[in-house]
């Protein structure tokens, strides 16, 4: 996760799709982002002859693909061409702000942006008018955010369930709505291990602490998660905790959402800790740009102060404290690397080549399932998304 502290108002950017930009996009994209930024040596793919299959009988499909790492849009754009289909995605608003030459080219290739933290209308009505043209998917990450482990899914948005649904209900007779979750896996050459020492001295360098290379590379992860969770709460809380691990990423996390939604009206429909970390961002963002009543320059660093408040809890939140632990493999030892590099340097390292492993999983037939009433118009959205994380789920196992 990369920190949000602006107070930019939010542009819709709608995808503008040039026939000349995406023989050309792809290729930056194999050469630049895969091969070289992210280190994609191989994409294995298996299932996505029926998506194509679905797509060229001009059905409203929708790829719902977990969201683990930086390159899972370029991997899941590339694996579309393959089969030659023309994906649009949906990207949060904050990659078109980067620069207005990176919101063209996004644009050009398909992308459209949401305003994660809000009732975006115009990024669903795009969605739902995409599907409703048919004939290549959409591809919308329900988690919403990186959280950089690939065995465990986070609790799924319900947004991409409910644009499904409306989509469904507006099709004409022989064309069908289809979900299809998408699990996205990758590995790591057996060299990554070699370069776990140097990269954990450098983090141990970036706290204050004197490396320690000859520490066995788990005891050093643990020490080092544990000690930037120590900072983080002396921080935020004034003291550095003790005991389980989990337990004080919870309370750190709980902690400081409670004392942000001590100052701004609580969204009762916000439950879990991404849910609140948006309804927050969204109040705050609201705050900081109201053009009536401009909050003061005391005010506004207030402001700034509890987005960072509420980026630190969704870090906090992001972590599972036995996730390496449960399984210490050589692809969670350099999952959690690269989690660390990007909370202490900004963006993670990619040292050595990986193979991704795409498995688009069996198509749920969500006009099938309005038909027979297995799933309801109405009040639908909650009963997809339980359905779509268990399918997910069994695809990274």
């Amino acid at each position: 996760m990369r920190r949000l502290r602006n107070d930019l108002p939010y542009t819709f950017r709608p995808p503008k799709l040039g026939c000349w930009l995406r023989p050309v996009g792809l290729a930056v994209n194999r050469a630049v982002h895969l091969s070289r930024k992210y280190r994609i040596a191989k994409i294995e793919d298996h299932g996505f002859d029926r998506v194509r299959e679905l797509a060229e009988a001009g059905h409203a499909i929708l790829l719902a693909p977990n969201h683990s790492d930086h390159s899972d849009p370029h991997v899941v754009m590339e694996l579309a061409a393959r089969y030659a289909m023309k994906t649009c995605f949906m990207g949060a608003r904050e990659i078109f702000e980067v620069s207005p030459l990176a919101a063209w080219a996004l644009q050009g290739m398909g992308v459209f942006s949401v305003d994660r933290d809000g009732p975006d209308l115009s990024a669903i009505k795009t969605a739902i008018a995409l599907l409703e043209k048919g004939g290549h998917p959409l591809v919308i990450f329900p988690e919403g955010e990186i959280y950089h482990h690939h065995r465990r899914l986070d609790p799924l948005n319900e947004g991409v369930a409910s644009i499904l649904l409306k989509t469904a209900t507006r099709l004409p007779e022989g064309r069908m709505a289809f979900l299809v979750p998408v699990g996205l896996r990758f590995f790591h050459d057996p060299s990554v291990e070699a370069t776990f020492r140097d990269r954990l001295s450098k983090l141990e360098d970036r706290i204050g602490w004197t490396p320690k290379p000859l520490m066995p590379v788990d005891d050093r992860i643990l020490r080092l998660g544990t000690g930037i969770l120590a900072l983080k709460e002396t921080e935020y809380l004034g003291y550095a905790g003790s005991g389980n691990v989990q337990e004080r990423l919870n309370h750190l996390c709980d902690t400081l959402l409670k004392l942000v939604e001590s100052r701004y009206p609580r969204d009762a429909k916000a439950v879990t800790p991404p849910e609140r970390v948006r309804a927050l961002r969204f109040r705050i963002r609201r705050r900081l740009l109201d053009l009536e009543k401009p909050p003061s320059a005391v005010e506004k660093e207030l402001l700034l102060d509890d987005l960072d408040r509420v980026f630190t809890a969704l870090q906090a939140h992001s972590y599972i404290g036995d996730y390496l632990l449960e399984d210490p493999t050589l692809d969670r030892r350099a999952e959690t690397l690269l989690k660390l590099e990007e909370d202490l340097f900004g963006f993670p390292t990619y040292p050595v080549d990986r193979t991704a492993r795409v498995i688009a999983g069996e198509p749920i037939p969500v006009s099938d399932l309005l038909k027979s009433g297995e799933l309801p118009a109405k009040g639908g959205a909650s009963q997809l998304t339980e359905l779509l994380e268990t399918r997910l789920g069994e695809l990274l196992k």
